[in-house]
């Protein structure tokens, strides 16, 4: 199973304080609707269909292959490429997040091991989420009954920004990038290392320089930098890194801290729920955004 800031498999969530709270309670509610390891697994899945046949049609001279169910194929399956993986395309080749596909699909099967992602397995799912996410909204609208056939939700539309929010650690893919949606829980950590790296090349470092100085400053892996220094996508990254049940992050998230709210002390995963719910209120970018 992967390992996300938040365990996909549960959804059950319960708040300390949304019964003191209505516009907390309303916002677990929401967050209890959501099939977590859905949204992950439909998204991968999709993508990888996609991706499939699109590589399936390459090998076959650009004729659609006798076995496809495909109905269409791009003419120009470059610009195909960055369109529907924006992100990922902007960094590794089509063969490549094809096996980076197989790879998370392989762990999602996995239930007695966790899995340790790295940047460029965070920037898949990122792209192949949103994929799955807006189809499953606009469905939600044209028609609910195909609608359940993914099942997102409980007939809710999936928040994209929200969701990146609560589940993902960072999005370093998109340092010195403009991105799509607001993802306020990670902007400050963003603009921190984009503000180094910028005084640091007004000092008179090269950027690379800069970007690997000011990856010590952050804890910025070694996959992320291979990303944004645009090299090859090395071996070693494409595999994920598997770690004990008992090494999880997960029960980190009961430990108490202090809210900084008027409800005081309360768990770890209480408080980002909080903090989210606030960045959730506060975003000016529409869930259903496209690109």
């Amino acid at each position: 199973m992967l390992i996300f800031t938040k365990d996909i498999s549960k959804r059950d969530f319960i708040h300390s304080a949304e019964d003191q709270d209505l516009e907390i309670k309303k916002y677990m509610d929401y967050q209890r609707c959501l099939f977590p390891y859905t949204i992950i697994r439909g998204g991968l899945d999709l993508a990888y269909k996609e991706i499939d046949d699109i590589l399936n049609y390459q090998d076959n001279g650009n004729q659609p292959p006798s076995d496809s169910n495909r109905q269409e194929y791009p003419s120009d399956i470059p610009d195909w490429y960055q369109s529907r993986f924006p992100w990922t395309a902007n960094f590794i080749k089509i063969e490549d997040i094809h096996i980076l596909l197989v790879i998370l699909i392989t762990a999602m099967d996995s239930f007695r091991t966790h899995e340790k992602m790295n940047t460029y397995h965070l920037m898949v799912i990122y792209d192949s989420v949103f994929n799955i996410v807006n189809l499953y909204n606009d469905l939600l609208k044209e028609s609910p009954e195909k609608a359940r056939d993914i099942h997102l939700s409980q007939n809710e539309p999936v928040f994209f920004d929200d969701f990146i929010n609560n589940y993902w650690p960072h999005i370093d893919w998109m340092i010195l990038s403009q991105p799509d949606f607001e993802h306020a829980k990670h902007l400050n950590r963003k603009k921190k290392i984009e503000l180094e790296i910028q005084q640091r090349m007004a000092d008179g470092e090269e950027p690379i320089k800069a970007l690997q100085n000011t990856s010590k400053l952050f804890n910025i892996d070694q996959s992320s930098l291979n990303l944004l220094e645009r090299n090859k996508v090395l071996q070693r990254f494409l595999e994920l890194e598997v770690v004990s049940l008992e090494e999880t992050s997960y029960d980190l998230l009961n430990s108490e801290v202090d809210s900084g709210t008027k409800f005081g002390v309360m768990s770890h995963i209480d408080s980002d729920f909080l903090i989210n719910l606030h960045h959730q209120k506060n975003s000016q970018v529409n869930h259903q955004k496209t690109r």
